[in-house]
């Protein structure tokens, strides 16, 4: 009887570091996604800066939106990820996917500053025993600010 109480500890013990480690490895990812969906807003706010200024000072919006193919592509390129039917992804070595990515959606706002919006969902494979049980979807809105001078 006391091997199967045993037992039974190092299981529940074994789950409950896997759900610590995958718990990290995804919050590592939300993160370095979000990081580099900022280095791609700085990109866009270079590459255009003096044409925003320009259009800001004389009091216009610089572009109704954002252009949705470049900054699909800017991520795209930013984050080595792969697109297809109408998702980014990362694949595994084994043809699986690591995670997918939604279109990231682009807003801005002017009011004495250029606030930039982008908001997207990553979306996880849940597996057990080899096998995809569910996906976890983690909505994420980064923002970004830039001052007028």
């Amino acid at each position: 009887m006391t091997h199967i109480k045993t037992a039974i500890v190092v299981v529940v013990i074994a789950m409950l570091l896997s759900l610590v480690f995958m718990y990290a490895s995804l919050m590592s990812i939300i993160s370095s996604t979000r990081s580099n969906t900022e280095r791609v807003l700085d990109s866009f706010v270079m590459e255009n800066a003096t044409y925003i200024y320009n259009s800001i000072k004389n009091g216009h919006n610089f572009t109704g939106s954002i252009d949705a193919y470049y900054y699909i592509s800017k991520t795209s390129s930013e984050l080595s990820l792969d697109f297809s039917g109408g998702m980014l992804y990362n694949r595994t070595e084994q043809g699986g996917f690591n995670f997918r990515m939604t279109n990231p959606q682009t807003f801005f706002t002017v009011s004495n500053t250029l606030n930039l919006t982008t908001t997207y969902d990553l979306l996880f494979p849940i597996k057990f025993a080899g096998r995809t049980v569910s996906e976890l979807r983690v909505p994420v809105t980064v923002k970004v600010s830039y001052n007028l001078k």
